[in-house]
């Protein structure tokens, strides 16, 4: 069970982030500095909710759980972000918009929005993938890895995005992540919603 935390411990570091020694509190600044920001064009509200979240993420150097939290309300904030973008043309019967998270996803597909080029961390992604089916490859005694279809990872994001996001959203179980898969789910939030609005051009 996880405690509420002991005031006088209150500002202390969480001794579970002893477990990632390499991963200082000034590394996670530097890493939500480097990878976790949003442009100005991207509006206020979007810009204050994904801060929260950010900041969420950097609290969890004080109380572990909230890396969890965090990368939860990062789904959030991609939907916020994504219901802004696309308002709906027409409500349903009890007046609410009747698109799921997908719908959205398709919508700023189809309106080239989102775009693989659009993710500056795929590369990085790709890699880790391929690295990873080469050493299954290995562990079941093949010489290479099979090769896998080419699908553009906006398609692959579709399919996976929704479900992760519902995941958090209809929990049976606490679940706890480590600071690392957090941080890369609030790093794709901010390579979605940054590619939704235009980036204002440098004067």
């Amino acid at each position: 069970m996880v405690p509420v935390k002991n005031k006088e411990q209150f500002f202390e570091p969480d001794p579970t982030n002893g477990f990632f020694p390499l991963l200082s509190l000034e590394t996670h600044y530097e890493m939500v500095s480097q990878y976790c920001g949003l442009h100005e064009g991207v509006p206020e509200d979007i810009h204050s909710y994904f801060n929260a979240v950010v900041t969420l993420y950097l609290y969890g150097w004080l109380y572990y759980p909230f890396y969890t939290l965090a990368s939860e309300r990062s789904f959030f904030a991609v939907e916020m972000a994504l219901r802004k973008r696309f308002p709906p043309k027409k409500l349903n019967k009890k007046g609410r918009d009747p698109r799921f998270l997908a719908d959205l996803l398709r919508e700023a597909r189809d309106a080239g929005l989102l775009r693989d080029e659009g993710f500056p961390s795929l590369e990085n992604r790709r890699a880790n993938g391929a690295e990873l089916d080469q050493h299954t490859a290995e562990i079941l005694g093949r010489e290479d890895a099979e090769p896998q279809p080419e699908v553009p990872y906006v398609d692959v994001l579709i399919g996976a995005f929704p479900w992760l996001r519902n995941r958090f959203a209809h929990p049976n179980m606490q679940t706890i992540m480590p600071p690392g898969p957090a941080l890369d789910g609030l790093i794709l939030a901010a390579e979605i919603i940054n590619q939704l609005w235009p980036k204002p051009s440098s004067a």
